[in-house]
């Protein structure tokens, strides 16, 4: 049986990285122990090629290895349980607003919610088969009894007087080089357009509770360490309407 790290991912000594992690996500998939039940040589392959890819993805391993052979990496560990110890894959779950664009000058209405971001420990298989997972996190969520408008049962908000309704705010100043115009988020309904003269008592005028909920998050097969899974429309909801 093949000992060459390279031999036993099947791809060439000048392989790049990608063409390494294709590899290795291929015969991992082929040679996993839950696809292989009581198969003894399957499991051992599973081991050498999980140690062969741990060691070609590292840039500074594989050169170690590339000049000296399995001597230049000993100390890195090696052999062992594939299941155990630092295999597990952290993933951050971006858990985004509503909309996917942040910064910029923002439109007229309520103000969007702030994104969550929430790492999750991912064992190895499941790094490589996907999976899904339920995560709970305390966020911002709509007010049931105002309906998330942040007015009291039996009101509704009024145009803001200030801005007509429009959330912005339009000032002229003078400079040397003449007129300058700046908009910015009106100042007495925070951008809304609305104001509120009877605040719902649950939420107290905000159109918004904190709560703890669970989230699915469906790790896709195959991802990477560190990698960052962005779900769109999960996070935090503004105030008073906001996304």
């Amino acid at each position: 049986m093949a000992t060459d790290f390279y031999e036993l991912l099947e791809v060439a000594r000048g392989a790049s990285p990608d063409e390494i992690k294709r590899a290795y996500r291929k015969l991992a998939r082929e040679l996993h122990p839950d696809k292989n039940p009581g198969n003894k040589e399957a499991e051992e392959r599973f081991k050498q090629v999980s140690r062969a890819y741990e060691v070609l993805s590292d840039p500074e391993s594989r050169a170690r290895y590339d000049q000296f052979g399995e001597a230049g990496i000993s100390g890195n560990g090696g052999g062992g349980d594939p299941f155990s110890g630092g295999f597990g894959d952290i993933i951050n779950a971006f858990f985004g607003g509503g909309s996917p664009f942040g910064g910029g000058d923002a439109a007229a209405g309520p103000p969007r919610g702030q994104d969550l971001e929430v790492v999750v420990d991912v064992p190895f298989e499941e790094a490589v088969f996907g999976s899904e997972r339920e995560v709970r996190v305390r966020t911002a969520v709509r007010c049931d009894d105002c309906d998330g408008s942040g007015a009291a049962r039996g009101t509704v908000p009024q145009t803001c007087t200030n801005c007509n309704g429009t959330g912005r705010e339009r000032r002229v100043r003078q400079s040397m080089l003449g007129q300058m115009v700046t908009t910015t988020a009106c100042g007495r309904c925070g951008g809304a357009g609305q104001q509120i003269a009877s605040p719902c008592a649950t939420c107290r005028g905000e159109g918004r509770v904190v709560k703890e909920v669970s989230i699915t998050v469906e790790i896709p097969a195959g991802i990477d360490s560190g990698q960052t899974l962005r779900l769109t429309g999960r996070g935090a909801v503004g105030p008073r309407g906001g996304d």
